[in-house]
């Protein structure tokens, strides 16, 4: 009679056991991490004035297929024929024809997609990868009316744009990164001859200013210009 006590207390242990052993089984497993698409940047070299143009910039990409709607108002990212994303404005993402690059826009070694033909009065649409989101965020229109030929100088980590102002005026701004946004850093003007100097208030062809339109530098001959700015001048010189 006295070993009762003792074979209930080894069942009621057992049982504690097993449900203890039940609990532990049934723990809640760790979410696992998200798998972080493959974005490496297509590797394209500068040519010899250290200048990528948007044409030097592949079309095709190992994982990633753009569609653009006939209307140019969206845009559907697929990777590995899974839909990504879809990128919509009712404003249009480009004009015109809407060819698809595929480059490194804000030299982090990741890709990006540019949508349009980055010309004199046509609208562009940059898509930067944004590796925390896993999605491509938009940065804005690019290729004001007045200005054309997108390019990037991976050297000072700037992109480029210029276009025609006037008959006579011709504008290239040079811009640098902040985060997802483009900031103005320097615009070159040039002013086609002597005769109209004075009515766009420069005394020289070439004219360096600041983002608020104050000259840094003036000088006749594009030698003259800083390092950088002679290279970037002779890509936009038509004379």
């Amino acid at each position: 009679m006295k070993a009762k006590p003792f074979l209930l207390s080894l069942i009621a242990l057992s049982l504690s056991l097993g449900l203890f052993t039940a609990c532990s089984n049934n723990k809640p497993k760790a979410p696992e991490a998200p798998v972080k698409l493959a974005m490496s940047a297509p590797q394209v070299a500068a040519d010899e004035s250290g200048l990528i143009a948007l044409g030097q910039c592949p079309v095709t990409d190992p994982h990633l297929t753009v569609t653009v709607s006939d209307d140019y108002t969206s845009a559907t990212i697929c990777y590995d024929g899974k839909e990504l994303q879809t990128i919509a404005d009712e404003d249009g993402l480009a004009t015109d024809d809407a060819p698809v690059h595929f480059l490194d826009a804000n030299f982090d070694g990741l890709t990006d997609i540019f949508i349009g033909m980055g010309e004199s009065r046509t609208y562009s649409t940059l898509l930067l990868w944004d590796p925390e989101k896993q999605q491509f965020v938009r940065t804005g229109t690019l290729g004001t009316p007045s200005l054309q030929g997108f390019m990037l100088h991976p050297y000072s980590k700037s992109v480029v744009e210029g276009g025609s102002n006037s008959f006579c005026e011709f504008a290239v701004t040079r811009s640098l990164w902040e985060g997802n946004k483009l900031q103005p850093q320097e615009d070159l003007i040039i002013i086609y001859g002597a005769e109209n100097y004075a009515m766009n208030g420069v005394q020289h062809k070439f004219t360096l200013k600041d983002p608020e339109g104050q000259a840094l530098y003036s000088t006749e001959t594009v030698e003259e210009l800083p390092e950088l700015w002679t290279a970037i001048a002779r890509v936009y010189l038509f004379d």
